[in-house]
């Protein structure tokens, strides 16, 4: 089929349903009343759950239900056709089940016991412009919908796809827990949802020609258009910086990590931040000593990787456990395994099989007495997933064991056929062994490290 003009507005307007009946349609959506209202707060409820447990599936679910959509709509094709009393109204069940929404989400989250602000809440509380493209596109699609003779499952897809519930639930949540900060990211986010939803509906709806329910002169037209598309540009600032912030943050992260691949060859880094305010990046490494010059030398070779004014602090282990042992606990509750000899009964089936947690555990306590507890498992690099660490921690309150530390490290790489491996002695004094070896026993390997 040859492609003209006059095909497209034939395809696009072919299934259109009638005026009055796309008229029906939005007042339909707009009814927000009685039982709807109770719809909303369970919809809300169930949103809020689902943020404090950080579940996609409970969230997805809670914007299937949430009626919030239909009084969007209502106030741009209110616009579009210059029906003020629709406009009206419109606002009014959308200002109440704003309302609503954030005083329930606010309840629950001031009685919940868990207040930790999780991946889900946190990803509500800084818009970019792929939100105002999102909800714009998607506000299109609706309305779309909305004025065909057939019923159509694009609603409940354009819900989902805008996510008009969480950022509601994610104010909440800051209001509650009094980080203003969250509070007015989430608010934001919704307010550019709202916005952009309404103005692709009112473009869709003067695209369709729908009619004018007050007549109004070409002047005045002209400026409502007007109006929107500067409110429209002022609103679109903060999420243009805030995507900016973004893309840079991922080009820096990109850049780090070929610096570490392609400097850092025989270190395994386990820790990575990069600092904007202080102009510093740090890094955690487990493997060969860096010397000063090395050092130098990296921290000269920092510009070729885009970090021009960036200081670099490295954190390296020295045989001693105290400064490493935060990153070890942290990647413990990631990706890697790490489990403590009287605790291989219920937990061998999270550590790989080349390693034999109890059958190490009996050999080198038996070569060295004095030891008191072992750990081991694998450090995975925070850059490669590929690349594992092979790692021992020995509890004893023997300082002699220290002067073995090499001997160790040899019996270990022997024992789990690996060239890289790490052993790290930490020191108990005496007087603690007894409650050291007790909390161990209780906590097992779900607690860290740390006495």
């Amino acid at each position: 089929m040859k492609f003209s003009k006059e095909n497209f507005i034939y395809e696009f307007t072919r299934n259109q349903a009638t005026n009055e009946e796309i008229h029906e349609n939005i007042l339909e959506g707009m009814n927000v009343h009685g039982a709807n209202f109770i719809i909303l707060i369970c919809a809300i409820i169930i949103a809020s759950v689902g943020l404090n447990m950080n579940s996609t599936a409970v969230i997805i679910g809670a914007m299937l239900i949430s009626p919030l959509m239909g009084s969007i709509i209502g106030i741009g094709y209110g616009v579009g056709t210059y029906n003020l009393k629709l406009l009206k109204e419109a606002f009014k069940i959308l200002t109440i089940s704003v309302f609503i929404s954030i005083i329930t989400s606010t309840l629950y989250f001031s009685i919940t016991p868990i207040t930790t602000a999780g991946s889900e809440i946190l990803a509500r509380t800084s818009p970019t412009i792929w939100d105002v493209i999102i909800a714009f596109v998607g506000g299109i699609a609706g309305m779309v919908g909305l004025t065909r003779n057939k019923i159509s499952n694009v609603i409940p897809g354009v819900a989902i796809a805008t996510a008009l519930m969480p950022p509601l639930c994610t104010a909440g949540y800051g209001l509650a827990t009094k980080n203003y900060h969250i509070f007015l990211g989430a608010g934001y986010l919704f307010f550019i949802n709202c916005f952009f939803i309404i103005t692709s509906t009112f473009i869709v709806t003067k695209a369709l020609n729908l009619p004018a329910r007050t007549n109004l002169d070409d002047e005045k037209q002209h400026k409502v258009k007007r109006i929107i598309l500067i409110t429209a540009v002022i609103v679109m600032i903060p999420s243009v910086f805030s995507a900016l912030n973004m893309i840079q943050e991922t080009i820096d992260e990109s850049n780090l990590d070929a610096f570490i691949n392609a400097e850092l060859k025989d270190q395994y880094v386990i820790e990575k931040s990069i600092n904007t305010k202080n102009n510093t990046i740090t890094l955690a490494l487990i493997g060969e000593k860096i010397s000063r010059n090395k050092f130098k030398t990296l921290e000269n070779n920092l510009h070729n990787y885009g970090f021009e004014d960036m200081d670099l602090i490295i954190k390296q282990d020295e045989g001693s456990i105290s400064d490493i042992e935060k990153y070890i606990s942290d990647i413990k509750n990631q990706n890697n395994t790490f489990i403590k000899d009287n605790n291989v009964s219920n937990k061998s089936g999270d550590i790989k099989e080349d390693i034999n947690v109890q059958e190490i555990s009996k050999e080198i306590k038996v070569i060295y007495p004095q030891i008191k507890e072992v750990y081991s498992g694998y450090v995975t690099s925070d850059t490669n997933s590929s690349k594992e660490v092979p790692v021992l921690i020995l509890y004893t309150n023997d300082e002699t064991l220290t002067e073995s530390i090499h001997t160790i490290e040899n019996w270990f790489k022997a024992r789990t056929k690996e060239d890289r491996v790490k052993v790290y002695v930490q020191m108990i004094s005496t007087e603690k062994e007894s409650k050291v070896d007790n909390k161990y026993k209780k906590e097992g390997i779900n607690k860290e490290l740390n006495q």
